[in-house]
């Protein structure tokens, strides 16, 4: 009877260590623009932010990194008025590229890339 205490207290250690989610590092990236671009990305903390930044050269880049865990909702959306504009967004995921879009010469269109940390065995 005890042996068989033991090993169900044992089993259940086990599946509790199970139940951890996995945490990876999202960063999102843009680049390529040469105007002012308005970026719109939900961070960290779960809420959407805007930022308006302005881009001097191709060479410029934007960039945002936090720690997210598996089944997390990754989103980033970029947009720019100038006619003779661009953009590239990208999200990482642990260093690798998740997703990425492109615009260029084509103003008020949105440019989004979003999805959701996928689970790692």
């Amino acid at each position: 009877m005890k042996t068989r205490f033991i090993y169900c207290i044992i089993v259940l250690l086990a599946f509790a260590s199970c139940e951890k989610s996995a945490k990876h590092t999202v960063k999102y990236l843009v680049s390529e623009a040469k105007s002012e671009i308005t970026i719109t990305y939900k961070g960290e903390n779960e809420e959407l932010s805007t930022e308006n930044i302005a881009f001097h050269s191709a060479q410029d880049t934007w960039n945002v990194t936090f720690v997210a865990e598996e089944g997390d909702i990754v989103y980033l959306s970029a947009i720019y008025a100038d006619t003779l504009g661009s953009v590239k967004s990208k999200i990482l995921i642990d260093g690798k590229v998740y997703k990425e879009g492109f615009s260029k010469y084509d103003p008020q269109k949105y440019i989004t890339v979003s999805g959701s940390i996928p689970f790692y065995q």
